[in-house]
């Protein structure tokens, strides 16, 4: 494993790992330092502002604290200290949820009060079992310490024990639980969340809205949590509530921020007269160069930095250079704004003033955006990368290349599927003593996977995460200078998912849907909706996979369960001994892959949204996908079509099922089964995609439903689809619905659902070219050729 991060540590390395390995270590919580220290900031803010002395006590609710300390800080919150003896079970708990059944024993006393006893003691009863907020806070900031405390306990804490919090302390009670999850991207609550933040009279709103968006920065860029910002942005804009410029750096993280999210957040700073910061200047130019809007890019990389032009002139026809792209912002700058640019052709020697500075060399920032520029354009190809990124250290001397220069530069290679260029320039990095961050981590999965080395990437992996889990306690590298000591925490739910596009991109879905069960065991992360797609994509390459071959076939047909007393780590390496992928894929479970994949996301469906049940779907099939098959297929086809219309058609699958609980979860119920999971329309795309291919293109018009009830806005793209899988069964071919037309059967099952989309999509329904274009991304998914790299 020459290709390893620590390869000077291989050794000590390697005993580590088959230690980890024979033990069957399994890392059930992440390092809790980045969530204490939010919640930490957030009580010291609170305190500052609010002057509520409870934000000074809550600190104080440590086991380890002797009830002498305790008692002065509950004497300064006018807190009786009867009170405190009562709730001290419930505060000192080991654990969350045994918290939260004290809690519950306490909800059963106060319910079984005598019937004859006077109502004054009857209320005085109920008061002193009714959950205090200092009771609350305490809980969430000492007891959530991992995934499970987080999706179970803490949800019900919030849902079902705190309605008797006034507006005083339910806005800080819900800004403490969404920073808890959002440390573990728990995000289908966090609507209700704010929900209840908005219904409530907030008594600082100033304070509370921005902490809740701060709150909010924390969750992995998603569609659902953009949204939920853009709506309290909009709340306090109305109730002239100030953003402050902390706030607006946090949302704007590399990790979090969405181009819907940046605009609304560069239009409200121009309302708000607030100057940026370079901070915020660099944030918003990242996010419009990177979503392609040049003119908002050309805006703000002729506000935040100096460049000099003229070394960009003298390379403005050197295309690799990538120069060529600064220089042409440059021409278009010049044009629009002459008094403040240079001309390109000043003497070759001679200073420049540009913009905002003098310069008389290119620094590490001028580099770094010209490759990112270089890698970004398709012209370039992956020799010439290579040789402008070695060029500059030729020409620069005191130029000295950075890990986020290098992260650039492979990711420029990966994108030209040059992996073997890209592996060796990865190990130009483990030679160098830079240290590497979360992205370099991600690239380098990236590059040893789809360089044929995924064994490697997988060790890299839970090297890293060995690491993360021993940091909480003590370095683990104090003689290594290549580990940053402030980037302690590397692993999360973007490098796994990158690793899995890997996986995919090399056909090993097999490999894939062990890591989706063993997510949290290994890596203490949560599936996302970036994440579901990717197996659903998964699913359906193993499907076309196995049916590729008779062997596969008939494994599907004639399997046996198997019993694997290995560990994840064990079973996963065990698998990656090979980089290429077994003879068979499909089985996950002991089952098809596709049906296994197909419960979960109902699972997920019925599971977080319970109304869901209720919902049915628009249009019936006609026959089943396999109905050709039949010798007498079209006299019996021919035979209904005579007995009953169209429209009294019943589809076999219209009627929910029950959804059984994933045997891989915990015995105890989840308050949601994947509330780390809100789908999105890709997610509904790739989930069509995996029923049509997989014989089920009857269930797709229920799946539509569920997109309208949940207000997911589907693209063209995804409904011509759908309704391209869906002519397979409920279309009969010309001469029969010709004939049904005539006799007055009605619509068919296939108008009645274009009829059921328009009046959802209106004017944005498939059009005739959107239809052609589907037909054509069908075809290409049947190919035998679909998921290869």
């Amino acid at each position: 494993m020459q290709y390893l991060v620590f390869r000077l540590h291989r050794r000590s390395w390697l005993s580590t790992f088959a230690s980890l390995c024979q033990s069957q270590r399994t890392y059930s919580s992440l390092s809790s330092g980045r969530l204490s220290k939010c919640l930490v900031n957030f009580a010291k803010q609170a305190s500052l502002i609010t002057k509520d002395p409870v934000w000074d006590l809550i600190p104080q609710l440590k086991r380890e604290r002797d009830d002498e300390h305790v008692q002065k800080a509950l004497e300064s919150c006018g807190i009786p200290f009867l009170d405190y003896v009562v709730w001290k079970p419930v505060v000192h708990s080991s654990s969350l949820n045994k918290a939260i059944s004290a809690i519950e024993q306490k909800q059963d006393l106060a319910a079984q009060i005598i019937p004859n006893v006077p109502a004054t003691v009857q209320d005085h009863h109920r008061q002193a079992l009714r959950l205090p907020a200092w009771v609350a806070f305490s809980l969430v900031y000492h007891h959530v310490r991992s995934p499970h405390d987080t999706q179970d306990g803490l949800l019900r804490l919030i849902f079902q024990y705190t309605q008797s919090l006034g507006s005083k302390d339910r806005p800080a009670l819900l800004i403490l639980s969404t920073h808890a999850l959002a440390h573990f991207d728990i995000l289908k609550p966090m609507r209700e969340i704010v929900e209840q933040f908005l219904s409530r009279t907030i008594q600082f709103p100033a304070f509370h809205f921005n902490a809740l968006l701060r709150g909010l920065s924390g969750f992995t860029r998603s569609e659902e949590v953009a949204n939920l910002v853009v709506s309290l942005l909009e709340t306090m804009t109305s109730r002239e509530v100030p953003l402050w410029l902390e706030t607006y750096r946090l949302l704007m993280r590399d990790r979090f921020v969405t181009l819907q999210l940046t605009k609304v957040l560069h239009t409200r700073m121009a309302h708000d007269g607030v100057v940026p910061t370079a901070e915020h200047l660099e944030a918003f130019l990242r996010v419009f160069s990177k979503n392609g809007a040049i003119q908002d890019s050309q805006e703000y990389l002729r506000t935040i930095h100096p460049a000099n032009t003229l070394y960009i002139g003298s390379l403005r026809y050197d295309r690799a250079s990538a120069f060529h792209y600064l220089h042409k912002l440059l021409q278009i700058e010049a044009s629009n704004n002459p008094r403040h640019v240079t001309s390109v052709t000043a003497p070759r020697h001679a200073s420049t003033t540009f913009w905002s500075g003098t310069k008389t060399g290119v620094d590490i920032f001028d580099w770094t955006t010209a490759l990112v520029s270089a890698a970004n354009d398709k012209q370039t190809s992956a020799s010439a990368l290579v040789a402008l990124f070695e060029r500059a250290r030729e020409r620069t001397k005191h130029f000295r290349p950075t890990v986020a220069t290098y992260t650039v530069l492979l990711r420029g290679l990966l994108f030209r599927g040059a992996s073997d260029e890209a592996l060796t320039i990865w190990n130009q990095l483990l030679d160098s003593d830079i240290p590497l961050d979360r992205k370099a981590l991600t690239i380098g999965v990236q590059v040893l996977t789809r360089a044929g080395h995924p064994l490697d990437a997988f060790y890299l992996l839970n090297s890293f995460m060995h690491a993360q889990h021993a940091s909480s306690h003590t370095s683990s590298f104090p003689d290594d200078k290549r580990v940053a000591p402030a980037t302690r925490h590397w692993i999360n739910i973007i490098v796994i998912n990158e690793f899995m596009v890997s996986l995919l991109r090399i056909r090993r879905p097999d490999v894939i849907f062990q890591l989706w069960d063993n997510l949290e065991q290994l890596y203490s992360v949560l599936p996302n909706e970036a994440t579901l797609n990717i197996l659903l994509k998964a699913t359906v390459l193993a499907t076309k996979m196995d049916n590729e071959s008779v062997r596969g076939t008939l494994a599907h047909l004639f399997h046996t369960p198997t019993v694997n007393s290995s560990g994840p780590i064990d079973l996963i390496m065990g698998m990656l001994q090979s980089p290429y992928p077994p003879s068979v894929v499909g089985i996950w479970r002991d089952r098809r892959a596709g049906d296994v994949a197909r419960d979960i996301f109902r699972t997920i469906m019925y599971g977080n949204w319970k109304e869901l049940v209720d919902v049915r779907a628009p249009a019936s099939i006609v026959h089943s996908k396999d109905a050709e098959t039949a010798p007498l297929y079209p006299l019996v086809e021919l035979a209904k079509s005579i007995a009953m219309p169209f429209s009294t058609r019943k589809d076999r699958n219209d009627q929910p099922e029950t959804i059984a609980v994933d045997a891989h979860s915990p015995d105890k119920k989840p308050y949601y089964p994947y509330p780390s999971i809100v789908p999105t329309d890709q997610s509904f795309a790739a989930y069509i995609q995996l029923l049509g291919l997989t014989a089920r293109p009857s269930e797709i018009p229920l799946a539509l439903a569920w997109m309208r009830a949940l207000q997911v806005q589907p693209s063209r793209k995804t409904l011509s689809i759908a309704l391209v899988f869906w002519a397979e069964v409920s279309l009969r071919g010309p001469l029969f619905e010709e004939w049904a037309d005539r006799r007055n059967k009605g619509e068919s099952e296939y108008e009645r659902l274009v009829r059921w989309m328009v009046e959802w999509v209106g004017e944005t329904a498939p059009t005739d070219w959107d239809m052609q274009k589907a037909l054509r991304a069908v075809a290409r998914m049947r190919d035998s050729s679909f998921g290869r790299s």
